[in-house]
């Protein structure tokens, strides 16, 4: 009898533990290490034809969790040139905790897309870049 007891004391035992989550995948943030050159900006604004988008770049470094801006002089699209902090949240990248993009990987095309303020009609940007 107290075999028994025993046994069902162990299985009681182990069915109430909780799971271990499994460990996930290596996400998109892996796709994202590397070099970007701007391609194309999709926004209320205006750029001659003759803008030369490809020499604001970034490049990502997930395992120090940086990213190197570079822009041309006079333009910034994502922030002023240098290296920052980012963090990935959820589907969004955010650069110096208080600027936010969500972002899109398909293949080698990355889409930042502002997360705007809905009081303000003319921050919608995105921002399309190509794997270098």
């Amino acid at each position: 009898m107290r075999y028994v007891a025993f046994c069902l004391l162990i299985f009681t035992l182990f069915m109430s533990c909780e799971k271990l989550d499994k460990v996930s995948e290596p996400s998109m943030t892996s796709d994202l290490d590397g070099k970007w050159a701007l391609q194309s900006v999709r926004c209320f604004c205006f750029f001659p034809d003759d803008f030369d988008f490809s020499v604001h770049q970034l490049e990502f470094d997930t395992m120090a969790n940086e990213v190197r801006v570079d822009n041309s002089e006079g333009t910034n699209f994502v922030t002023g040139s240098g290296t920052y902090p980012f963090t990935i949240q959820n589907d969004s990248i955010v650069i110096k905790e208080r600027i936010a993009y969500t972002y899109q990987i398909d293949g080698t095309i990355l889409i930042l897309t502002f997360i705007d303020d809905p009081q303000l009609a003319d921050d919608e940007i995105s921002l399309v870049y190509s794997k270098l």
